[in-house]
């Protein structure tokens, strides 16, 4: 006995059709709409200012014949990346991630003091898009692409026969970054986590600014950016979302003075923090000065 498969036919009124069409227009339009707001939200940066918010004029600069050298290691994609080694009789490793706009060299004093204290052997990068480091100034090629660089130079430091357990460090957007280390795939490679004054990029902070004048945000170009990432466009990824304010007078050349939608993201939590945060319970120490 053969299978017989009834045919039923569907019979599309014209009302129906006209229905159809309608719906269909409409969800097309308010996508339109949507990627239209979008982009006009992208286009439209803030106005500069300049403001001396930290006292730079108090601060001085550490020669270079009183830095160690600035070596190198190979990131996945073959690009050489900039850190600095402190050595030292200990054990443990520091990886200490640098804050917005500068590099390692900001924290030579406190690897020099860790290090000759025989705490811990301390290793400053460079992270990619900051001084020596990636093709483009201010820019990764993909998100996340920070973490990856952290895990090979860790991977290079094992190769180089430094066995001790690793410590990953951060101040400020640095302790923001060392939060989304702690919540992404690479987290097993870290015994500990230290985070000084970290940032963690909340709706307070499109709202309010951040670091009081410090850094001045992009907010009405990030929202549109966030709108497009999450339909799938990052061809705009590029485009910078965050200007930090050093005035001209206290610049050296080796600063980075504007972020890239892209690398921004790579360098804080992830939007939905509470999940990276949760990730440091137990294992880490944060330090937050008593008026931060």
């Amino acid at each position: 006995m053969s299978d017989h498969i009834a045919y039923c036919p569907i019979i599309i009124m014209p009302g129906d059709t006209l229905t159809i069409l309608l719906v269909v227009g409409i969800a097309l339009a308010v996508f339109v709409l949507i990627i239209g707001v979008a982009i006009v939200l992208v286009a439209s940066p803030p106005a500069p200012k300049e403001k001396d918010v930290f006292g730079f004029a108090s601060l001085h600069s550490v020669p270079d014949s009183d830095l160690p050298s600035l070596c190198r290691y190979p990131a996945r994609d073959g690009e050489q990346l900039a850190f600095r080694f402190y050595a030292s009789s200990a054990n443990p490793i520091l990886i200490f991630v640098h804050g917005s706009s500068y590099h390692g060299r900001s924290y030579h004093a406190l690897a020099s003091a860790v290090s000759q204290a025989g705490a811990a052997k301390v290793i400053l990068p460079n992270l990619r898009g900051h001084y020596q480091s990636g093709r483009h100034r201010g820019d990764v090629e993909y998100i996340g692409q920070l973490e990856d660089d952290i895990a090979d130079l860790i991977a290079e430091l094992r190769k180089q026969g430094h066995g001790g357990p690793v410590v990953l460090g951060g101040h400020s957007s640095g302790g923001g970054f060392v939060t989304r280390f702690a919540g992404g795939t690479h987290a097993h490679l870290v015994s500990r986590f230290l985070l000084s004054s970290p940032v963690i990029p909340t709706s307070r902070t499109l709202r309010d600014g951040s670091g009081g004048g410090w850094a001045q945000l992009h907010a009405r170009r990030l929202i549109g950016l966030i709108i497009l990432n999450a339909l799938g466009i990052r061809g705009l990824n590029a485009l910078p979302v965050i200007d930090f304010n050093k005035p001209i007078r206290y610049r050296d050349g080796t600063e980075t003075l504007s972020y890239s939608y892209r690398l921004s993201t790579s360098y804080h939590p992830r939007n939905r923090y509470i999940s990276d945060l949760r990730k440091l319970a137990g294992n880490a120490m944060i330090v937050i000065g008593e008026h931060d």
